[in-house]
Formats: structure tokens, C-alpha cells, sequence
């Protein structure tokens, strides 16, 4: 099954840096299902590939207050998972800018993202008004 993730309200747990490789882990992703329904995902990963980091990371974890996607000069503001984007020329990036509801803000740029599902990966139905 594949979900549209939305950044805004997800629920960052970490981020790691090993070498070229930025991975964001989420606790919980606001997503959307197939059918448009709104809830939350556990066990999603986001990876950049050929990444930067930019910004303290330290305090990295909580809910994302707000989040900017940019991939072939548009703005996004969702992201299908599982998914990739990867930059379209030579020379280009993908570029993820995160503000934390804690007040931390990162960006991490590279040539590709990937959003992966763990395979115990359970979707939680919204049931707020």
C-alpha cells in the first residue's frame, strides 16, 4: 500500500549521519492512505543520499512545526511512501528544510531521497474531529 506523507505534525525520533547518508526516522508520519484518509504510520525512514547537513541536529526529535521540500525548483509539500526523489541534472539537490515545535531547525540537501517502510509498518486511522 502506499501513503502520502505530510511532514507537518509527524513526529521526528532521531537523525543520523554516516558519512554521505543523512536518515530521519520517524516515530510517527502524518500520512494519508490510498483511499484519502487521514492518520499515522509508524516505521518510516527517510534517507539522503549524497547529503549535507546543515544546522544543529543535537535536539532533533518532536513534532515538525513545519517542513520544505524542494526537488526540480518546486516547493512540495507531501511525499509518497515509499518513494524517491532524486535530482534531475547533474548539479542539483534535493533539499529537506525542517523547523521542530522544540525551535530546532536543519536542512539536509542531496542527490536523492528515499522514504522506506518498515516491514511491521502499522497505519492508524485519524479519529479527531
Amino acid at each position: 500500500m502506499r501513503y502520502t506523507l505530510e511532514f507537518a505534525d509527524s513526529e521526528l525520533r532521531a537523525v543520523a549521519r554516516e558519512g554521505g547518508l543523512v536518515r530521519l526516522r520517524l516515530a510517527a508520519a502524518s500520512v494519508r492512505d490510498e483511499a484519502g484518509e487521514r492518520g499515522w504510520l509508524t516505521g518510516v525512514t527517510l534517507e539522503m543520499r549524497g547529503a549535507g547537513l546543515q544546522g544543529d541536529a543535537t535536539h532533533a526529535f518532536g513534532r515538525i512545526a513545519e517542513a520544505g521540500l524542494q526537488h526540480d525548483q518546486r516547493l512540495l509539500r507531501r511525499m509518497d511512501v515509499p518513494g524517491t526523489l532524486a535530482a534531475a541534472r547533474p548539479g542539483e539537490v534535493v533539499t529537506l528544510a525542517l523547523r521542530l515545535g522544540n525551535g530546532t531547525q536543519f536542512v539536509v540537501d542531496g542527490h536523492r531521497l528515499e522514504a522506506s517502510l518498515a516491514d511491521d509498518a502499522r497505519f492508524t486511522p485519524d479519529l479527531s474531529c
